[in-house]
C-alpha cells in the first residue's frame, strides 16, 4: 500500500450497510484533502466499486452544501449511484430547505441552507442566511441570495449575490458562471451588454473575491490533483 493509500484510508472509510455504502470521514480536514481520499479509495478499487451504492458521506466537518458538491463531482467521474432516498432521511436533521416547485414571481427566503432542485425562471428569487445550491439553472430575471456562498449544477444568466452581509471569503461556483449581474459582498461584476463575443467553452468556474475585485477562475483545476 503506498503512502498516498495508507492516508486516505486514515482519514476515509467505506463501511457496508443494509442500503448500500456508507462513507464516513474519521478526523477533521479541509474540504480539498476530503474529496481528494475519497476520489483516490474509489480509484484504488475501481472494479469493486463499479455500480455501487452510496448512501451517506458522514463528516462533521462540512456543510451540507459541501457534501453536495462532492456527490455532484464523484456522480461525474465514477459509476456509483447516491441512493436519495436514504440521504433525504438523514439530512432532514440539518436546517436544509429544499425547494421543488418554484413559480415565477415567487420568493422563497430561509434561515439556514436551500437547495433548489430545479431550474429558477425569470421573476424567481432565494435568499438565504447560509448557502445556495441550485441543482438546475438561473435564467435571467432570476435571483439568488445567500449570506454564504452560492452553487450552481446548471448556468447562470441571471442574478447572484454571495457574501451577502459582507462576506469577501464567499464564492460561487457554476457550471456555465454568465451572470448578468454578479456581487460578492460589496463588490459588483456586470456582464458585458454586447454579447458578440465568441462562444466560450463552457465548464465549471469559480467567482471569488480578489484585493477587492471579483476573479473568474477555472474549478476543475481545483478539484482535479
Amino acid at each position: 500500500m503506498s503512502l498516498k493509500d495508507f492516508e486516505a484510508r486514515e482519514l476515509v472509510e467505506f463501511k457496508g450497510s443494509k442500503a448500500g455504502i456508507i462513507v464516513n470521514i474519521k478526523r477533521s480536514a479541509s474540504f480539498d484533502e476530503i474529496q481528494q481520499s475519497i476520489i483516490e479509495r474509489l480509484e484504488s478499487s475501481v472494479g469493486f466499486f463499479s455500480g455501487a451504492k452510496i448512501c451517506a458521506i458522514n463528516c462533521e466537518c462540512l456543510s451540507d452544501i459541501q457534501i453536495i458538491c462532492i456527490k455532484d463531482y464523484i456522480s461525474s467521474r465514477f459509476d456509483v449511484e447516491f441512493v436519495e432516498e436514504y440521504e433525504k432521511r438523514q439530512m432532514s436533521e440539518f436546517k436544509t430547505k429544499y425547494v421543488n416547485n418554484l413559480r415565477s414571481g415567487e420568493n422563497v427566503e430561509f434561515d439556514g441552507d436551500v437547495v433548489v432542485l430545479l431550474d429558477m425562471k425569470s421573476g424567481s428569487q432565494v435568499s438565504s442566511t447560509s448557502n445556495v445550491v441550485v441543482m438546475g439553472n438561473i435564467d435571467p430575471g432570476a435571483r439568488v441570495v445567500a449570506n454564504g456562498n452560492v452553487i450552481v449544477m446548471g448556468s447562470v444568466k441571471g442574478f447572484i449575490h454571495a457574501g451577502a452581509l459582507g462576506n469577501e471569503n464567499a464564492y460561487v461556483v457554476a457550471n456555465d458562471l454568465n451572470a448578468k449581474v454578479l456581487q460578492i459582498a460589496q463588490n459588483i461584476a456586470e456582464a458585458p451588454d454586447d454579447e458578440s463575443y465568441e462562444e466560450k467553452i463552457i465548464k465549471p468556474e469559480i467567482a471569488l473575491v480578489s484585493e477587492g475585485t471579483i476573479v473568474i477562475e477555472s474549478y476543475a483545476s481545483k478539484i482535479v490533483k
